[in-house]
């Protein structure tokens, strides 16, 4: 269960600390005042989206913090898989700091996570419903979504085994248009010819790597050539020719050193170096000489380089920045001229492929619509007889089955009809549902799949669009019969809802002559008899308002006994 949150500079209030009772927690006041606070700062502690429009007007930052207490195995499992392992009955802190740029730091119990992973943990325990789902409810798409919820256990084997299947069978037919490339047999046969002529090409040319760097390297030479001729011949004459060359200034000192490396160590160890350089620029000297010797100034040398160059460079600009990029090009390429020489033959294997794939497809298909089916049926009568719970005693439901193709959750088209009044026949949800009747159908399919989920907390906005009157006392009972096993927050603008409280809070918006800033308060009994009243009459409470309220409360306490 949710057991405070704490909300500081968002939007009107400057600092809020709110501690939720276990069962109904009621939220009240007057529009505007600033309950949609209340739930946009449970989202952001949800996962939700944070829109920087939230933070408090001249504040640079801004913190929403939920402290929260489970026992659900599925929400400790998930806490242990992100690191955040937590001892039996240790709380929970969940905390968004917000920052004036549209940035937040989203941690939990002090640790960082990505606010995907956030909303993924807080979904196992906390359920949000607000109009939008509603809205879900008119779209036909998602009650295929809401049948597997509702049937999760039942039906989750045969929807991954069908999706096995469905893989295959999409992997087969994209198999076989990328054979064909949906082309005509005459733009196949351009494509053999471009394919023979590309490979025909870059065959020819028996280009490889190594020789690529190498002709490279050698053209540098051959452009540099008189430049290194001039260079070695110098040095040559430095080392070995000249009249004070190298080698014989070298070997004079090896000669003095050796007359006097008797007498200290030292000067031994200088005669075996001075002895090393001599014939290091002997070695020296004869590779100077014999490079010198190879060097070939023929033109044509260069010439055949540049042309052998301009091939491998023509090839790099059709095919690919590097010799690399070329040979696996020929080698995809001749893998693609061989697939579509052969494409008859491969094309009737992958016919065949696709036609087996399809009867196993087919019949996981009809065994997961059998088994969507079955759970449709305890659907139907679960949720008629939470709806007629909710005094909507003459509607009908159905969960209508149709065939579409082939798609990721199978081939049924599911949509959900239903009937309201008494006569009138089954039609699509969208088509006879008012706002009011849906709101108590949402509540109703709340209840049922709250069971299935596990599901702590739920939070309900805008739950009692629509209603009024008898209708609202009963969503009133219902949301206080789901509270008996579950937290529930719910906020409301109808007495008959708020009079179920089992904690009660006032949200009111006031001015200090500067600011306008937002304050929740939790009621005592005689406030709760006031604010009850607010909501009977409005502004002007009369001792007549005060009596209903009072009738109010000790009804809905006889009704929870």
């Amino acid at each position: 269960m949710i057991y405070e949150l704490c909300i500081r500079n968002c939007a009107l209030i400057e600092e809020a600390k709110i501690n939720f009772g276990e069962k109904l927690n009621i939220f009240t006041g007057e529009t505007g005042a600033g309950k949609s606070i209340i739930i946009e700062a449970l989202n952001l502690c949800l996962g939700g989206k944070y829109d920087r429009t939230f933070l408090r007007k001249g504040s640079e930052v801004g913190e929403v913090e939920l402290i929260l207490f489970s026992d659900s195995k599925n929400f400790l499992s998930m806490l242990k898989e992100y690191d955040l392992e937590i001892e039996n009955h240790e709380s929970v802190t969940v905390s968004r700091k917000l920052f004036s740029d549209g940035k937040s730091i989203t941690k939990i119990n002090g640790k960082s996570v990505r606010v995907s992973d956030l909303k993924r943990i807080m979904a196992s325990i906390i359920d949000t419903h607000g109009q939008h789902q509603n809205q879900a409810l008119y779209d036909k798409e998602s009650h295929i979504e809401f049948l597997d919820l509702y049937g999760k256990s039942d039906i989750d084997k045969d929807l991954m085994n069908y999706r096995k299947s469905f893989q295959e069978y999409k992997e087969i037919k994209n198999n076989i248009l990328k054979l064909n490339d949906n082309k005509s047999d005459i733009e196949i046969q351009r494509e053999i010819d471009l394919l023979k002529f590309q490979i025909e090409e870059i065959s020819l040319a028996n280009i490889s790597e190594k020789e690529y760097d190498d002709l490279k390297s050698k053209k540098e030479i051959f452009e540099n050539g008189e430049k290194i001729f001039n260079s070695l011949n110098e040095i040559y004459y430095l080392i070995h020719k000249g009249e004070q060359n190298a080698e014989d200034l070298i070997g004079k000192s090896t000669s003095l050193l050796s007359a006097i490396s008797s007498y200290d160590r030292t000067l031994k160890d200088m005669e075996d170096t001075s002895e090393k350089i001599m014939y290091d620029l002997q070695d020296l000297s004869t590779r100077i000489r014999t490079y010198i010797e190879s060097i070939d100034f023929d033109p044509n040398t260069l010439i055949e380089i540049q042309e052998r160059l301009d091939v491998i460079n023509n090839l790099r600009r059709k095919y690919g920045d590097s010799v690399e990029d070329i040979l696996k090009y020929y080698e995809s390429i001749s893998l693609r001229l061989e697939e579509i020489e052969n494409r008859e033959e491969l094309n009737k294997k992958l016919e065949l492929m696709l036609e087996n794939t399809k009867k196993e497809l087919s019949e996981k298909a009809s065994k997961l619509s059998d088994a969507r089916k079955k759970v449709a049926l305890d659907f139907e009568l679960e949720l008629m007889k939470e709806l007629k719970s909710l005094n909507m005693k003459n509607v009908e439901f159905k969960v209508n089955f149709n065939l579409s193709e082939y798609n990721d959750i199978g081939h049924d088209d599911v949509e959900f009809f239903i009937s309201f009044n008494l006569g009138e026949e089954l039609k699509p949800i969208n088509k006879v549902a008012s706002g009011g009747e849906m709101s108590r159908f949402m509540l109703a399919f709340k209840s049922i799949i709250s069971n299935i989920d596990k599901i702590e907390t739920m939070i309900f906005d805008e739950i009692d669009t629509g209603i009024s009157g008898r209708a609202a006392q009963i969503v009133g009972e219902k949301l206080s019969d789901i509270s008996s096993v579950k937290q529930v927050l719910c906020i409301t603008h109808l007495p008959q809802i708020a009079a179920f409280a089992d904690t009660h809070f006032y949200i009111e918006k006031n001015t200090d002559g500067n600011r306008t800033y937002t304050v929740v308060e939790k009621l005592d009994n005689d406030l709760r008899k006031k604010e009850i009243s607010r909501l009977i009459s409005g502004k002007r409470i009369t001792a007549k308002t005060i009596e209903h309220a009072e009738e109010m409360l000790e009804l809905t306490k006889n009704i929870k006994r």
